[in-house]
């Protein structure tokens, strides 16, 4: 049955809206070459209108055809070839350069033919495809190519590419040339084929990683001829327009050296800080800007008696109040080179110690400082020994003074007093018993010098009670105590005798007694105390109430000339100290102003060598 001019009408429109709909070009031709149809993208691709091409012939369109070989072709051996075939063509690669303007368009044309329902040619529908676009794309994809390869193979990394199975696709970079590697060794190749079970357990599990679309930075190691050398890759995803991981592309660099210097500074920084903290000296540092303390060695914890090393701020804390302006001068002056200083610090208790601190700035490669770094050492001890020798010059000065004053009274004294002797009948007993008990006196005290002077002549040592002395002497001065209203509180244990000097140890309790009677204006109580320290030692403990010691006097006491007292020359304190170091001894002082003072006495159950 045949359609009707309305129904063929349709089917024209039909057609016309289908090919307007595709994204190529579309030209209609009949049998003859007569060109009925070009939709939109056609026309465009020709830079022609829709009446230039409709109703005439294909090998008259005012093209010149150029092949890919850029050889001149006709459009009518085109149109005649492509008339010649049943079924689609496969596309051709022409130009059409313009007569008129000389410009070329690059298309993909391909013929499809339309046969009726007698196997008839009724129609061939040519499909036009813009080529210029694809062959720029070509053109720049050959650019980049080539610009990549000439970046990679002159780099010193080596940048490779796995497919999904973590096989070798790619590899690039001078490492294999400098190596006398060929890329055979590692393309078609799993990870696991190239470096063995152990190094490749760590590489797999990265790369899976980096499969599932996270990049990764991988490390590690491997021998060869007898020497270790370390790797690192930077492994990232290949993905495609999708967004789905189809690689992994990974850029390899050798970093032996910076791991040899990296565990070469670790090793040498474990050294360091096995030294440092074994170290009696405090070792820190700090932030120049911040002052902010970074490191410092265990030996503070002792020093500064610590044991949070977040607590401790820096070893300019806790500054003697006398030294705090000296510090800080100090400190200001760091910057300026290695400088050192001393000074003291009270940490519980107030107790004192004595620091040394040697400082020196630390310069980055700009020279600028960025670090201050420093030693501190406790010097307590040097201090005390200074000090007791210093103390020790006085006292020889003293002993020679003594040795000469007594030399120079003692015989004229003898004279005065065979003299006083042979007049005793002649005078009245009151005033020889008191010219005598007076010379008696005088010697005693010439006695009490030539302690000084010769510590140790005419001594004997023989095993007495210290709690006999105590009760001696509380008897010999319970008068003077009555008068200065005192009352005596002992607690006196049983401990082990002494072998002593007696007549010195009783003389060191005297002066104590008498020391803590004169202090005590008010009147008060003295308790005294005896009892065994440690092994081998026993003390004795005198305690007053009276006004204290500050710590200034405190520290001076027993130096030569130097007394509490308004009136005293130092002279028996001193003395007591030269019998107690006699006797192997220690005495120590403790005192808080208002409220008294405790002198402690240790001396040794057997005199030591």
């Amino acid at each position: 049955m045949r359609e009707t001019p309305f129904e063929l009408q349709n089917k024209k429109q039909l057609l016309r809206t289908f090919y307007e709909a595709v994204n190529n070009g579309i030209i209609v031709i009949e049998p003859s070459g007569k060109m009925i149809f070009a939709n939109t993208i056609a026309c465009s691709l020709l830079g022609l209108a829709e009446v230039e091409i409709e109703d005439r012939f294909f090998y008259n369109l005012p093209f010149n055809v150029i092949d890919k070989h850029n050889h001149n072709i006709s459009l009518q051996d085109v149109y005649l070839e492509w008339a010649k075939q049943t079924q689609k063509t496969d596309p051709l690669e022409l130009g059409l350069q313009c007569k008129e303007t000389g410009n070329i368009q690059y298309v993909l044309a391909a013929a499809a033919p339309i046969f009726d329902g007698f196997d008839r040619l009724e129609q061939i529908v040519i499909t036009l495809t813009d080529n210029q676009k694809l062959m720029n794309n070509e053109k720049e994809l050959s650019r980049s190519r080539e610009r990549f390869y000439s970046l990679v193979d002159s780099m010193e990394d080596t940048v490779f590419t796995l497919d999904q199975n973590l096989i070798h696709t790619g590899i690039y970079g001078k490492w294999m040339e400098k190596h006398q590697v060929k890329p055979s060794y590692f393309l078609g190749k799993t990870i696991r084929e190239v470096f063995g079970d152990d190094i490749a357990e760590g590489q797999e599990k990265a790369c899976r990683l980096v499969l599932q679309g996270r990049s990764q930075i991988y490390e590690w190691g491997n021998v060869r001829n007898g020497e270790r050398y370390y790797y690192q890759a930077i492994l990232s995803p290949i993905k495609n327009d999708q967004g789905q991981v189809e690689g992994i592309v990974g850029v390899s660099r050798d970093i032996t050296e910076g791991k040899r210097m990296e565990i070469g500074l670790r090793e040498s920084e474990e050294r360091f800080r096995q030294f440092a903290e074994n170290a009696k000296d405090v070792f820190w540092m700090k932030d120049y800007e911040t002052r902010k303390l970074l490191y410092v060695s265990k030996a503070y914890e002792h020093i500064w008696e610590l044991e949070d090393s977040e607590t401790f701020v820096s070893v300019f804390d806790e500054v003697h109040p006398e030294d705090n302006e000296s510090v800080q001068e100090f400190i200001k002056s760091i910057a300026q080179g290695e400088s050192q200083i001393e000074y003291r610090i009270q940490g519980k208790n107030k107790k004192v110690r004595w620091i040394r601190t040697r400082a020196f700035p630390i310069t980055n490669d700009q020279e600028e400082i960025y670090r201050i770094a420093g030693i501190s050492e406790d010097i307590t001890d040097l201090k005390e020994k200074e000090e007791l020798l210093r103390k020790s010059d006085k006292l020889t000065v003293v002993g020679e003074l003594a040795a000469g004053i007594a030399h120079e009274i003692r015989n004229p004294l003898t004279s005065i007093k065979g003299f006083v002797q042979l007049m005793k009948p002649d005078m009245e007993d009151l005033h020889s018993e008191i010219i005598l008990s007076e010379m008696d006196r005088i010697e005693s005290i010439i006695n009490e010098f030539l302690v000084l002077a010769k510590p140790h002549q005419e001594t004997v040592f023989q095993q007495r009670s210290v709690n006999d002395f105590i009760r001696q002497t509380i008897t010999l001065l319970d008068s003077e105590a009555n008068l200065n209203n005192v009352q005596f509180d002992t607690h006196l244990r049983y401990v082990p005798n002494i072998l002593c000097e007696g007549n010195q140890i009783k003389q060191v309790i005297i002066n104590v007694i008498k020391n803590a009677i004169e202090s005590m204006l008010n009147g008060g109580t003295i308790f005294v105390e005896t009892g065994i320290h440690d092994e081998g030692y026993v003390f004795i403990k005198i305690t007053d109430q009276g006004e204290g010691i500050s710590e200034e006097r405190l520290a001076k006491l027993g130096e030569p000339f130097y007394s509490n007292k308004e009136k005293g020359i130092g002279l028996g304190l001193m003395v007591s100290l030269k019998i107690i170091e006699n006797h192997h001894g220690n005495i120590t002082f403790e005192s808080i102003l208002g409220i008294g003072t405790t002198v402690t006495i240790l001396l040794p159950n057997k005199l030591l060598p």
